[in-house]
């Protein structure tokens, strides 16, 4: 059996990526998750579970010498913040991350996987990113992301522990709060759908367990070991495309104005990950 430690397993991608994994029998679970959200309830699963923030890792001495892969998902996420919660996104995207690291390092930690964001890339216009562009964030959770990729690639490369970096797009699924699953909340609530600028925004969206099946496959290859990758479809998809698919009623569409800082397009070149 494999150890692999999933730091955020209770979240959107955490919990589905637990489900995909126990299906193969050869991994024991361990999750670390402070619950902090509410809108991801916390399944019956049987595994080994720690309710601390990451900070806490080094205190937890059930997981020493036992972990093979860490699976670091846990981070605040939110997009568009208040400088009064830059503090707390330091603290949990940045220092939580530091401390994961040498929990890895002071446990011989073999592979360590990183959700990184396509916000570390900031407004490319109309081209298709690779991940050869420059990192220009323009968001307080896109800079922690790329300052923990920095943080990454140097402390493991420093201590000899291999890590792959995956710079998700626009996930989405199961238990997701983000723009899909908010269109189909408002939709099953029969409310009217809403959209922030006039919906021309191009994005690019993958299913949940495409990503399980992506970190699947990271576990058991060696050609993944120290890169970064876009997490992505590769297709362009309009967010009023999303909310026509979902609602056929345009009527029942909203338009409010556009979000300061809101980019118009963000679609990856997946050639590297294919």
């Amino acid at each position: 059996m494999i150890n692999i430690l999933i730091t955020g397993g209770y979240g959107f991608i955490g919990s589905n990526l637990i489900n995909y994994l126990l299906k193969k029998k050869i991994y024991k679970i361990f999750i670390i998750d402070n619950l902090s959200s509410n809108k991801i309830s916390k399944n019956n699963y049987k595994i080994n579970f720690f309710k601390k923030n990451i900070l806490q890792i080094n205190k937890i001495n059930q997981l020493k010498r036992k972990i093979d892969v860490v699976i670091h998902l846990a981070a605040s996420a939110e997009i568009l913040i208040k400088t009064e919660q830059e503090e707390k996104y330091f603290q949990d995207n940045i220092s939580g991350l530091q401390e994961v690291l040498n929990f890895c390092v002071r446990n011989n930690v073999k592979k360590f996987i990183f959700a990184s964001s396509a916000s570390v890339y900031g407004d490319t216009g109309n081209k298709r990113i690779n991940e050869k562009f420059r990192l220009q964030p323009k968001h307080y959770y896109g800079y922690t992301k790329y300052i923990g990729e920095e943080i990454i690639r140097s402390y493991l490369k420093i201590n000899n522990i291999n890590y792959t970096i995956l710079r998700f797009f626009n996930i989405f699924g199961p238990k997701s709060n983000a723009a899909v699953g908010t269109f189909l909340a408002q939709k099953l609530q029969n409310k009217k759908i809403t959209i922030f600028g006039n919906g021309k925004q191009m994005r690019d969206f993958l299913y949940v367990e495409d990503v399980c099946e992506v970190i699947y496959k990271i576990l058991k290859s060696k050609r993944a070991q120290n890169k970064i990758y876009n997490l992505a479809s590769g297709q362009p998809t309009s967010i009023r495309e999303i909310c026509n698919l979902i609602s056929e009623n345009k009527n029942k569409i909203i338009y409010l104005p556009k979000r300061n800082d809101d980019i118009d397009k963000s679609v990856a070149n997946i050639k590297k990950i294919s």
